[in-house]
């Protein structure tokens, strides 16, 4: 039992000895509770920089829109463009069939086959079918320029 005692004792030492060592050791900083604590200037630059991802983000989505957008007008004034390129050919027909009437009216006339008011007629009326495509021609330019002034003024 001896044994015992003794072990006990040392035990015991060894146990008070610890004691004493934590009472006195005085509290390092520690690095890893350091390190887990947030610095407040990378904080701030990360809130920054998520703030500037917010705004390209945003910025990208109305690029993007805009796109779409000056897309879809650009199909629109394609296909306002296309019909007034098919109405120009029919009244350019329109105007040659005329004219070749209107020749063979004076051809006529120069035969003394035909009035001179029947002449003028003719021509009367190849002069209304040109003005009336001319002020077509007008206003579809007009249409045409309306809708690419906004467009003008974003670029």
């Amino acid at each position: 039992m001896s044994d015992i005692s003794q072990h006990e004792g040392r035990i015991t030492a060894a146990l008070d000895r610890i004691a004493y060592s934590i009472e006195n050791i005085t509290p390092q900083p520690d690095q890893a509770a350091t390190s887990q604590e947030p610095d407040p200037d990378l904080v701030e630059e990360l809130e920054i920089e998520r703030a500037t991802n917010a705004r390209l983000v945003a910025s990208k989505a109305e690029g993007e829109a805009q796109i779409e957008r000056l897309d879809t007008r650009v199909h629109r004034l394609t296909d306002r463009l296309e019909t007034a390129e098919l109405e120009n050919t029919r009244l350019r027909n329109v105007i040659a069939a005329l004219s070749q009437n209107n020749a063979a009216l004076r051809d006529a006339n120069a035969a003394h086959q035909g009035a001179a008011s029947t002449a003028d007629a003719g021509v009367s009326a190849q002069l209304a079918d040109l003005q009336a495509a001319r002020a077509n021609d007008i206003s579809q330019l007009d249409e045409i320029l309306a809708e690419l002034a906004p467009t003008l003024k974003e670029a």
